[in-house]
């Protein structure tokens, strides 16, 4: 399914949808669609920096580790990172994932 993404390389035990769900303060069950379609829909709506911090950061890496990575300065890191869920959180992202299983 997600064998070669890059949430691979870093969750073996959390899914797209467990992590989501958290975030958005749903029920599993109401995150709609299969691993891959909410994968997509992050993939969509996010650049590929702001894909990798996001995915780093919920794996629980070191913010240095993410940092040098990611290539994102350590100035502008948290800015980066506010920014990121705010854009998760949005009205927009959150409506597309509920909409995915329905």
């Amino acid at each position: 399914m997600l064998e070669n993404s890059i949430w691979s390389e870093f969750h073996t035990d959390k899914t797209i949808r467990e992590t989501l769900a958290g975030l958005l303060g749903r029920d599993i069950e109401s995150v709609g669609g299969s691993e891959k379609e909410l994968y997509a829909v992050l993939k969509r709506h996010l650049t590929k920096k702001e894909l990798r911090l996001f995915i780093m950061n919920e794996a629980g890496m070191d913010d240095a580790a993410i940092q040098g990575k990611t290539g994102i300065e350590a100035a502008a890191y948290e800015k980066a990172k506010r920014r990121v869920y705010s854009k998760i959180r949005s009205k927009k992202i959150s409506d597309e994932i509920k909409s995915i299983g329905s």
